[in-house]
């Protein structure tokens, strides 16, 4: 009697298993299918890459095609560029260099490089590497507002004209800053002696196995990027190597492959550098902080979760991590519409509460 009990327990398990991962799947489906139509109904926007990782399980899709009348569907091996969702690589980059001691939070960032930057962050008010994380530096929004154009390359004359800005004022105060991104992508090039790009490359690789996630492409690599269309509805060029300083504030290029590989790696709660990287750094509101360059948001249905959206000409796209869910999801469009931001998040958000109520 207790053996056929035990049988009959062991035959519901085993069997209940695929029937909740079929159930997640089709609602996913579902939800997916109907947010696609709707979104490429909108004549601005023609396509549409999505990628869900749930648990042990991933799931990727796509919609529409890359370029009008062409048919050519994306696909998991498309390049897009992530805008400030490169931001997030450049975080969790800080914080394997604050795990290799490298780097420590509350330092001047005069302690890691040649240059003398002592106008700008002077020891008796310094910019520390926690106001670059958090957007509490001071330091503008972009190159324009720091008196440069928007496409400076020049990384000497960056630095020349970052030391003739007065921060003394805003140190301490949310005021979003590409700018901040690009000094610190500096910062972790000297402390390595390892060029930026390859930095990125290495410690992605090293850590979620990711092979095709830079900020300079190949020329094979170039084949398979998605040009984008701007708000009128025509080709914008993709961001080069001539274009930007060294690129961790929004110029880094993806596939879906592996931002399924990196949003498995933010999954990691047991890994001291991804759980480093999601420390709270600085509080905006009751509701949300800001981590390393992460905006942490708590919701009483999606618990705490991280969030950041990426936005250029010709691309627009949100990263969703809900931890507590074992959930992650990347939402992209090679549109550069306003619109697609909003629309894209709401995606998101469809995507994050069917698996989430489905878990329930």
């Amino acid at each position: 009697m207790l053996k056929h009990a035990l049988l009959v327990l062991i035959t519901i398990f085993f069997f209940s298993q695929p029937s909740y991962a079929h159930s997640s799947k089709v609602k996913l489906e579902q939800q997916l299918q109907h947010d696609a139509e709707v979104f490429l109904a909108n004549e601005q926007f023609v396509s549409l890459s999505v990628g869900v990782v749930t648990g042990k399980n991933s799931y990727t899709k796509h919609f529409g095609e890359l370029t009008i009348g062409k048919g050519n569907k994306p696909n998991d091996e498309t390049l897009y560029e992530i805008g400030s969702v490169s931001k997030t690589m450049t975080g969790l980059l800080t914080a394997y260099a604050l795990h290799d001691n490298k780097l420590a939070l509350e330092e001047n960032i005069n302690r890691y490089i040649p240059d003398d930057l002592s106008k700008v962050s002077p020891e008796s008010n310094p910019i520390t590497i926690r106001q670059l994380l958090s957007h509490t530096s001071g330091l503008p929004r972009s190159t324009e507002d720091l008196g440069l154009a928007s496409s400076a390359s020049d990384e000497q004359a960056f630095l020349t004209q970052l030391n003739t800005y007065d921060t003394s004022d805003k140190k301490g105060r949310f005021l979003y800053s590409s700018v901040g991104t690009e000094l610190l992508c500096y910062l972790l090039q000297e402390v390595y002696q390892i060029p930026f790009d390859s930095l990125l490359k290495d410690i992605l690789h090293r850590m979620a196995n990711i092979t095709n996630t830079q900020v300079n492409l190949s020329e094979q690599q170039q084949s398979l990027l998605a040009l984008g269309y701007d708000k009128n509805m025509e080709l914008a060029a993709a961001t080069s190597k001539a274009s930007v300083l060294w690129g961790g504030s929004g110029f880094i290029k993806s596939s879906m492959s592996d931002l399924v590989k990196y949003m498995r790696l933010q999954l990691q709660q047991q890994n001291p550098i991804v759980i480093a990287s999601q420390q709270t750094l600085f509080e905006v509101s009751q509701t949300d902080a800001l981590a390393f360059y992460w905006i942490r948001s708590t919701d009483e249905t999606l618990g705490t979760y991280f969030i950041h959206h990426g936005g250029l000409m010709g691309t627009q796209n949100w990263m969703m991590i809900f931890p507590q869910h074992e959930l992650a999801i990347s939402v992209i469009t090679n549109s550069g519409s306003p619109s697609a931001a909003s629309e894209l998040r709401e995606i998101g958000m469809n995507i994050a509460k069917v698996l989430i109520n489905t878990a329930d």
